[in-house]
């Protein structure tokens, strides 16, 4: 009696198995025929904003000595990638030694010109530990605020990193990863 009844408590843990693989299965099947969005799998991350930008940089000392105690910075380079396929760059930020203990605080902007004449404007802010090292590698988030041409009604935002030798001004790049949309 007792083999028996392990008997039947396996067949219906199997019929139970079968019917949640078989639910299972069909859901999956269901979702993944659906057009559009949900037919993504889940935990799949598509940007539309994938740039990066190599350029040199010129710092001068920033004049509040007291609460940036930091450098002015411009730029100059080139960008590819989407939606902007090649792109000069241009930027301008603040980099602070005082605002955040023991941290570079960047606040900037930058400019991406295609050869047409769009363009793409974007302002962010990084932060990176103060080291002895001469690799600086800021990260932080970047906004779209707009632009030109085919960007005249863009938004959107991101990550935004950097690979800065501060003993090289000549090569330095930044990545862009996010999201942009078109409000006109």
């Amino acid at each position: 009696m007792a083999r028996a009844a392990r008997h039947w408590s396996v067949r219906i843990a199997g019929v139970v198995a079968g019917a949640v693989l078989i639910a299972g299965g069909t859901v999956g099947v269901t979702v993944a025929a659906e057009p559009g969005p949900s037919a993504v799998a889940t935990g799949t991350y598509l940007p539309t904003v994938e740039i990066t930008s190599n350029f040199a940089v010129v710092a001068t000392v920033h004049p509040d000595t007291v609460g940036c105690n930091g450098y002015n910075v411009t730029g100059a380079g080139t960008s590819t990638g989407r939606p902007v396929t090649t792109a000069t760059w241009a930027q301008k930020e603040v980099v602070c030694t005082a605002t955040i203990p023991g941290k570079y605080d960047i606040k900037g902007t930058a400019t991406m010109t295609e050869p047409d004449g769009d363009r793409l404007d974007i302002s962010y802010a990084l932060t990176a530990p103060l080291t002895s090292d001469t690799m600086v590698y800021p990260t932080g988030t970047f906004k779209i605020t707009g632009g030109a041409g085919n960007y005249e009604f863009a938004a959107g935002s991101g990550k935004m990193s950097a690979r800065v030798n501060l003993l090289d001004h000549d090569h330095v790049s930044s990545s862009l990863l996010g999201e942009i949309q078109y409000l006109g």
